[in-house]
């Protein structure tokens, strides 16, 4: 037992030196959209919600191609613990393209917004303004892409900081700019909610700019592009990446299950009125901030996890999966304690509705239950996703969130009458299946490497 907790103490340090600066870009990330919804929220309660129900598409748009990188992410660690360093500069040039063709796919999707919308059942009103925010985040994408490929390279390498300091000379940069064209200050055109995504477009362009720079000085390094083969890409990139590419397929859809079926639920808000759909985006808002510090834990899990899956470590493997629910468990209980002790302080920085505070606050308990299971299934994904295991895993996803989560959502708030209350339900009903079908799964893993003798 002794040895077994020095070991933990070590994979907890390991998991936390990579949580810190991961966990600050991600909720850095998170005060991003935080913050246009809070300086939005004051601006005019219709714009919230307009703004809040393009994100719910944005969302989704965006997060599939990155679900789609993710292989960069989990190649380039395994070969980082097999220590085959020059391969994670192949992977990261070969993602580099891969995230272009994604990003011009993806915008002209995202450009059909007001179609999208109106095929979700949404009245014109919110159709027309909804659309119109919609296209100009869309087109944000391709920087962003190619941001998340460049900062997945830096963090298989163990340089998780420079996205991080990225992010938070965006969110500066976003502070500076998203009131003066919500606003119209200095003589801008006052813009209310496109404002605030223009202001997001901006940044994002930024954030493409800063890291492709970083890449390039250590391209121009000679001892830094020989050690990580920044230079290694070859005219047969789209066969050499299949691997990769076959593990971001099944991410990209436990992505779209994920979000695709909080999208859902908020279309469900919206069927209820702008007034409730503007309560739900300022849950949803605070809720995803939670939810970005899980989710950025269980990433650094998912990278030791790699590291050791990388080296044929199976015990490496069931360290870092225990060590890293050592770290969310703790922190989503201090977080969840906090917004329990200070509700008043957190939802009022959204909005000066009185009556939208009012309706949050009555469904407190429920919202903080809600949040805790889904918090508690992100660290088994990021095994999962570490080992390059996505086939029954992602088949899990799609029952727990496209089909348990969606269909008891609808359930709870319409068939039983309960309307906003049922929402968070329901939400949580898809991460606790979730949670136990992934375990499930690990288990199983875990078994099957013991008696095929993996050390």
């Amino acid at each position: 037992m002794q040895e077994y907790l020095k070991q933990l103490k070590l994979y907890i340090r390991d998991i936390g030196k990579l949580a810190l600066p991961i966990t600050t870009a991600f909720v850095a990330m998170g005060l991003m959209g935080i913050i246009d919804t809070m300086i939005v929220g004051n601006y005019n309660t219709d714009q919230l919600a307009y703004i809040g129900l393009a994100n719910s598409i944005f969302v989704v748009l965006f997060t599939i191609p990155i679900g789609l990188l993710q292989g960069v992410l989990i190649k380039s660690s395994q070969k980082f613990g097999a220590r085959k360093f020059q391969s994670t500069g192949k992977i990261y040039n070969e993602g580099r393209k891969y995230a272009l063709v994604l990003g011009i796919v993806f915008t002209l999707l995202g450009i059909q917004g007001e179609t999208i919308l109106r095929l979700l059942g949404q009245d014109e009103e919110m159709v027309r303004h909804g659309g119109r925010v919609l296209r100009i985040f869309v087109l944000s994408i391709p920087f962003i892409l190619m941001y998340v490929n460049a900062n997945f390279f830096l963090q298989s390498i163990r340089r998780p900081y420079v996205g991080m300091y990225g992010i938070i000379a965006a969110n500066v940069l976003n502070i500076a700019i998203n009131p003066l064209l919500v606003y119209g200050k200095f003589g801008l055109p006052e813009m209310g909610a496109a404002g605030s995504a223009t202001s997001t477009l901006i940044v994002r362009i930024f954030l493409a700019i800063y890291i492709l720079a970083y890449i390039r000085r250590m391209k121009k390094n000679p001892k830094l592009n020989q050690r990580f083969g920044l230079s290694r890409s070859y005219r047969t990139w789209w066969n050499d990446s299949q691997r990769t590419r076959k593990i971001g397929y099944g991410i990209a859809i436990m992505t779209i299950a994920a979000n695709g079926s909080f999208s859902i639920v908020s279309t469900f808000a919206g069927w209820m009125g702008q007034h409730t759909m503007a309560t739900f985006v300022i849950m949803i808002n605070v809720s995803s901030l939670l939810f970005m510090i899980c989710f950025s834990i269980s990433q650094a899990t998912s990278i030791v996890a790699a590291n050791a899956f990388g080296r044929k470590d199976r015990k490496g493997i069931l360290m870092a999966t225990n060590a890293g629910y050592v770290i969310s468990l703790s922190t989503i209980i201090t977080l969840i304690t906090l917004l329990y002790n200070y509700p008043t302080q957190v939802f009022g920085i959204f909005t000066n509705d009185k009556s939208v505070i009012s309706v949050i606050q009555s469904l407190l308990p429920i919202l903080l239950a809600d949040l805790f299971i889904d918090a508690l299934p992100l660290n088994i994904n990021g095994a999962l996703n570490g080992r390059g295991d996505v086939k029954i895993p992602t088949i899990n996803q799609i029952i727990a969130f496209l089909g348990i989560r969606v269909s008891a959502s609808y359930f709870f708030a319409f068939t039983l009458g309960m309307g906003l209350k049922g929402l968070p339900i329901g939400l949580a009903c898809g991460g606790l299946s979730s949670l136990i079908l992934n375990t499930l799964r690990f288990s199983y893993l875990a078994r099957r490497d013991k008696k095929e003798g993996v050390r």
